[in-house]
C-alpha cells in the first residue's frame, strides 16, 4: 500500500541503525545524526510504501528515504 506524506499522522522517526524510535516532537538537536523530527510537513509530497505494524493500534511503518511509525488520516 503507498500513500503520500499529507495522508499520514506521523508518530515517530526509526533509528535508521535499528537502536529505537524518536518521538515526533522531540525537541530538535542538531549535534545528533537524524533528521528534525518536530515538523514532517516537508514530508507532504513523498510517497511511502505503507506495512502493517499493528493491527490493533492501526499503526504502519511508512519507508520512503527515511522510515516513520505512522497512522492513516481518516477523511
Amino acid at each position: 500500500m503507498k500513500h503520500f506524506g499529507k495522508d499520514l499522522h506521523f508518530i515517530s522517526w526509526i533509528k535508521r541503525d535499528g537502536s529505537g524510535t524518536i518521538m515526533i516532537g522531540s525537541e530538535w538537536d542538531s549535534s545528533k545524526d537524524y533528521p528534525k523530527v518536530d515538523d514532517v510537513s516537508y514530508l507532504d509530497n513523498d510517497l511511502f510504501d505503507l506495512s502493517i505494524l499493528s493491527l490493533t493500534n492501526q499503526t504502519f511503518i511508512a519507508s520512503g528515504f527515511n522510515s516513520f511509525v505512522v497512522k492513516i488520516k481518516k477523511p
